[in-house]
């Protein structure tokens, strides 16, 4: 795009822009109060640029899902079946107590955590004198942000997902629960990497791989605890389900000390064939793949009786593995009329789907939670229970991401249910709905409108985001 003839003096005027442009008393806050113009030029083109990433990854699943439908030809069928085992398992306190006597009789130590400060005490007394750790992907240790509060006590916690190295590294927030770095694009990753290692690094997908697996890999190796989350947690079996892509979670788990597992009570499944229905799923509305690089099944610590049948655990890999089950108001939330939240199997497709994601990225969401359904669980969970989250009037309410679903989550009515728990801001409370409705979708229309025009303008201008 051509500069304009009189960008020098658009130039000048961005760095003080006049108090004319301010709030004249009409209630609209002045648009240029904190940040000069300028700056908000740049971050509008920086935020425009981790869009155009995010939507880019995520039209690349939605296309690999529709190349992949009929690889799956019973792929409804299994949905039906998930949906069902989904309402038997959340809240059934029976099947979790069968759940963890098994996972004991097998060697595990399992720890109930009823809060994030209790979980995150559990894993310090595990972890006991060490200052490094390794660890995988887990939404789990996001929830209760064990990465950073480790950090903050001295131990060095070092992710080994890719995705998760980078936002890790790059201090930023994950966009999806299995692509968490979708909203970074290949420059901004050798940006960050080339800050991060004091040399540069070229935009090539496969050096800056490279280079993130031979500095995780030193990590993995000087470390003697690894902590991983849980796809899911077979009760009949006392087994626990962890998938990957990426081969760490195997290097992460086999550390020679001990293997750390945090996951949530609503993770229990009848059994392993029910977890594996819901890996098949997960794995497709997830990435668009039929199937998974790699399923690691532990029941367990290694172990033989090899010699004079003696039992000997820990033959390789680590001496014990730790369960924490972290409720964090998942049993109130099951006894509620919100327990559809808890059949959530943690792909992201309604991610893929959502209008207001597609406009606000992953500022649609609460801490770690992602999207409406994120947004709804952490209010329900760790809110504010007299105070609505701004987050929770974003919702468009549109239905796609219950349509798309695996396990039909009815966000959208779950929204509007909690919405209604909230004092209403308009005299005619029965009209709520619709001015909430018109509300959001004004919102999202006039945000979207907004950063377009700011990023055309910073484009003409030349004004560069990171």
């Amino acid at each position: 795009m051509r500069t304009p003839k009189n960008s020098s003096m658009l130039r000048h005027r961005l760095k003080s822009p006049p108090d004319a442009m301010c709030d004249r008393g009409n209630g609209v806050p002045c648009p240029w109060k904190g940040d000069s113009m300028k700056d908000r030029l740049r971050k509008a083109a920086e935020e425009k640029k981790k869009l155009s990433a995010m939507r880019k990854a995520f039209a690349t699943v939605r296309t690999r899902q529709r190349d992949n439908t009929g690889r799956i030809p019973d792929l409804e069928d299994r949905k039906s079946r998930l949906r069902e085992v989904r309402e038997f398992s959340v809240g059934n306190q029976a099947l979790l107590e069968d759940a963890i006597q098994n996972l004991k009789a097998n060697g595990i130590d399992v720890r109930l955590a009823q809060t994030k400060e209790e979980a995150l005490s559990i894993v310090l007394e595990e972890i006991g004198s060490e200052k490094l750790v390794v660890k995988s992907k887990s939404n789990a240790t996001k929830e209760i942000d064990l990465t950073k509060k480790l950090g903050a006590l001295g131990i060095e916690a070092v992710e080994t997902d890719i995705g998760d190295r980078v936002i890790q590294i790059a201090d930023e927030k994950p966009s999806h629960p299995t692509g968490p770095a979708s909203h970074l694009s290949k420059e901004r990753i050798a940006e960050v990497l080339s800050a991060h290692f004091g040399y540069t690094i070229p935009p090539d997908p496969l050096v800056l791989t490279q280079i993130i697996r031979d500095e995780v890999a030193a990590k993995i190796e000087a470390a003697n605890i690894g902590i991983t989350g849980a796809n899911a947690i077979a009760a009949d079996e006392g087994a626990v389900l962890i998938l990957h892509n990426e081969g760490n979670v195997t290097e992460v788990m086999m550390r020679p000390q001990k293997h750390i597992i945090l996951a949530g009570t609503d993770k229990i499944y009848p059994d392993l064939e029910e977890a594996l229905n819901m890996a098949r799923l997960q794995t497709f509305y997830a990435t668009g793949s039929v199937i998974t690089s790699f399923i690691n099944i532990i029941s367990g610590p290694s172990k033989t009786a090899d010699i004079e049948k003696r039992l000997v655990k820990g033959v390789h890999g680590p001496k014990s593995v730790c369960l924490i089950l972290l409720d964090n108001g998942r049993g109130e939330i099951a006894a509620s009329d919100f327990r559809e939240l808890l059949y959530c199997i943690g792909c992201g497709e309604c991610l893929l789907q959502c209008p207001a994601y597609y406009v606000y990225g992953n500022k649609f969401s609460s801490d770690h939670h992602l999207g409406g359904r994120g947004i709804l669980y952490s209010s329900l969970a760790e809110g504010s229970k007299t105070e609505a989250p701004k987050e929770l009037y974003s919702c468009v309410t549109c239905g796609r991401c219950r349509k798309n679903c695996p396990v039909e989550i009815d966000t959208p009515k779950l929204v509007t249910r909690l919405r209604h728990q909230y004092p209403t801001l308009i005299p005619e409370s029965h009209l709520e709905d619709y001015w909430r409705f018109a509300e959001s979708h004004l919102k999202l229309a006039f945000g979207a409108a907004r950063l377009e025009v700011l990023a055309l303008l910073s484009a003409a201008l030349r004004i560069e985001g990171k």
